[in-house]
């Protein structure tokens, strides 16, 4: 519902006012990256299938280099498959940093059907899986969420042994961020049925109770999760080593393109 929101929010404002929608709105187009396809003079890319404890096989790729001095867990947003990682990759690519992504249940080649707890299995089965490649390389581990991946770095943070986590285009809770989702204007006409699984997710709680050091970075022109939720949870944060970063002119999936992504990052991990 969220993607119509705009439209639907004009349409309502605008009676006979004209909208107009250009050549370029018309098309989402990503660069995608396949393990065929990829090329890169310092990361090897190996795929593999990973078990999860509930029996599930997840689609995962390893990708590594020889002078890692970090490993990196990335756990993606709700439209994130591995084939459009480009962005992210290309930023890491630029550190020594070892990268593991995976396609949720559901997503890409991994085969099942997504559900909350379905998702949080796939995130502690993943979690061991980048461990042991860490300990194999004696590299620090991190991990790094974005948008709704955050609830997972959150949820790993909390109950795993990281050297550090990462909040990108973060949810701070479900509930407030419906709400942000609808102009105050509409809210007495639109309400949401929110399942109890997803409105149990929040990450306001966790960043509470975890004192690991947090790196929070988002958009300034985040229309999907504004820079609030970020700026929320930095002043919930117990971590005694946390930075947040606005990126200016940044959206919602563009970060990677900015040199102060790549910049923050490893001023984070390596200083």
């Amino acid at each position: 519902m969220k993607n119509f929101l705009p439209l639907i929010v004009a349409l309502l404002l605008s009676a006979c006012t004209t909208i107009e929608i250009k050549e370029e709105d018309a098309f989402d187009n990503h660069q995608t990256v396949t393990p065929e396809s990829f090329s890169s003079d310092v990361l090897q890319l190996t795929q593999d299938f990973v078990t999860t404890d509930d029996g599930f096989e997840i689609n995962t790729w390893q990708l590594l280099r020889d002078d890692a001095e970090a490993t990196v867990l990335y756990f993606g947003g709700n439209g994130f498959l591995m084939v459009k990682s480009k962005p992210w990759i290309d930023a890491y690519a630029t550190m020594p940093v070892n990268i593991i992504l995976f396609d949720y249940r559901g997503y890409g080649q991994s085969p099942g059907e997504p559900s909350v707890e379905g998702i949080l299995s796939d995130s502690r089965s993943m979690y061991n899986v980048a461990r042991e490649v860490a300990e194999t390389y004696q590299t620090p581990l991190y991990i790094h969420g974005h948008s709704m991946g955050s609830f997972l770095s959150s949820y790993i943070a909390q109950r795993e042994e990281v050297a550090g986590y990462i909040l990108e285009s973060p949810i701070s809770e479900v509930s407030g961020w419906t709400n942000n989702l609808v102009p105050w204007l509409l809210r007495p006409f639109i309400s949401f049925d929110i399942d109890p699984a997803i409105a149990s997710q929040n990450n306001l709680e966790r960043v509470k109770s975890i004192e690991l050091p947090l790196l929070i970075m988002g958009g300034s022109d985040d229309n999907v999760t504004p820079f609030e939720m970020a700026e929320e949870l930095y002043e919930a944060s117990a971590s005694s080593s946390k930075e947040i970063i606005k990126i200016e002119g940044g959206n919602h999936n563009d970060l990677p393109y900015f040199e102060r992504y790549v910049a923050e990052i490893k001023s984070f991990i390596f200083e």
